[in-house]
């Protein structure tokens, strides 16, 4: 019986080491500022929610769509193209990755807006239902700004 004991609590930590990769956040990210351009988190361009419980979270790039892009902002909004109540405000971290625990009810839909450092924007025009940003923005059709 202790021998299943310590395997299941064995089985436990190695499942738990490999979704926190080590260096993941530990505290929820304040939804009017996020991460810092000068932290980092892990796992850029996967589904954050497959190990985390973040109300909204995902990975921004360059144009190029390879290269994380620090310091992006990610806003949730009421309305299209960044208008009405911004309801969530992140700041990509040095791995490109922007997440929160803030409490984010997405009812028949919120809408996202990417900025870049330069002030660029790019905004997502069909309305949002899910905060899991990298279950659909992957490789070739990923969150980008300039």
């Amino acid at each position: 019986m202790t021998t299943i004991r310590n395997l299941l609590t064995l089985a436990s930590v190695l499942v738990l080491a490999a979704c926190s990769g080590g260096d993941s956040p530990t505290s929820p990210v304040p939804s009017t500022g996020g991460s810092t351009a000068s932290s980092s988190s892990h796992n850029a361009g996967a589904d954050c929610q497959r190990c985390h419980s973040f109300s909204v979270a995902g990975t921004v790039y360059r144009t190029d769509g390879v290269t994380p892009y620090p310091g992006a902002i990610i806003r949730v909004t009421s309305g299209t193209g960044g208008t009405g109540a911004a309801l969530v405000s992140l700041t990509a971290d040095a791995a490109g990755n922007f997440y929160t625990n803030a409490a984010v009810s997405f009812g028949s839909g919120l809408y996202a807006v990417a900025t870049g450092t330069t002030g660029s924007t790019r905004a997502k025009q069909a309305a949002i239902t899910s905060g899991a940003c990298n279950r659909c923005h992957v490789s070739g059709s990923r969150i980008v700004v300039e």
